[in-house]
Parts: C-alpha cells; sequence; structure tokens
C-alpha cells in the first residue's frame, strides 16, 4: 500500500467525502433518499463548508494518493458571553467520523481523531461533543471521552409522540 497521510480536506474531495457519508450513513441504516441526490446534495453543502481558511468547520481525511479511506470533521460554536470566568464560551462537535471497513482496526481512526482533538485544543476549544455509535464508544474513551451526566437531548421524533399524549 501507499504511504498514507491525514490531511486538511480540499472543497475538490467534496463528492468523494459525500459518497463516504452516503455509505457511512447506509451502514447504521436504509437509506430513504438515492444515492445520486443524496451525493450532489451533500457534496454540494460541504464545497460551502469545507474550503481553505474555513473558520467553522475543519474535515480531515486518510488518503494513500489513490482513494479517502477515512474523514472525521469538526464544527466549532460559541456559547453566548458569560461573565464567569470558569464557563469557558467555545466548543466544537465532532461529527462525520468514518473509515471504510476494509481500513479499520489499523489506527487510522484513532489518528483521526488524534487529529481532530489536538487542533480543537490549539483554537482554545473548552469542550467537545459528538454522538457515538456503540461500535465507536471504546475508542472515544480512549482517548479520554466521558459520557456526562449534565447533558439533555430532546429528538424531534420523542417529542412528537410525547406532545401527542
Amino acid at each position: 500500500m501507499a504511504r498514507v497521510r491525514i490531511r486538511v480536506a480540499r472543497s475538490s474531495d467534496s463528492s468523494t467525502l459525500a459518497e463516504l457519508r452516503y455509505q457511512f450513513r447506509a451502514e447504521a441504516g436504509s437509506a430513504t433518499e438515492t444515492k445520486s441526490r443524496f451525493v450532489r446534495r451533500c457534496a454540494s453543502w460541504m464545497k460551502k463548508r469545507f474550503y481553505s481558511g474555513s473558520r467553522r468547520w475543519r474535515c480531515w481525511v486518510v488518503d494513500d494518493g489513490k482513494q479517502l479511506l477515512g474523514h472525521i470533521c469538526v464544527q466549532l460554536f460559541e456559547k453566548l458571553p458569560n461573565p464567569v470566568e470558569d464557563e469557558p464560551e467555545h466548543h466544537a462537535y465532532i461529527t462525520n467520523f468514518y473509515v471504510i471497513p476494509k481500513m479499520r482496526s489499523q489506527g487510522f481512526g484513532k489518528r483521526l481523531l488524534d487529529k481532530a482533538l489536538s487542533w480543537c485544543w490549539a483554537q482554545g476549544i473548552d469542550a467537545i461533543i459528538l454522538w457515538a455509535t456503540p461500535g465507536s464508544r471504546s475508542l472515544y474513551r480512549r482517548c479520554g471521552l466521558a459520557e456526562p451526566a449534565d447533558i439533555f437531548e430532546l429528538r424531534h421524533a420523542a417529542h412528537l409522540s410525547r406532545s401527542s399524549h
């Protein structure tokens, strides 16, 4: 295999990243949108956000020189200004973290996650959040992420079912 490297995604990677996103999400459940339609829509979305110099989004890819083997994305976000010193205002959301099946368990996921976490710390980020799949929880724990007791979530479908009672 050629030398594998992790690099920042370019806007020219958008179509390939959109295809990998489709593959990633289709593994988790049956897709309700055709692949071609999704790839067009997602690539357009990514092209607008994953560009050199973007301050809110950063995406890294595993590249062997022939194809992309995985990716991880980070979105920076702010809380409202706060007058107390011990409650920082800058946070990050990790998303779209995926390594193609044949390349798993070779350390690429850990290298991607380490790259994203290091970048977040360099940006002065206080807290990093993500939604974990069952298969990724052990990696996140090994890298120091924890499941806090102080975050609540309300999914739209749950809200709809509760409001109909």
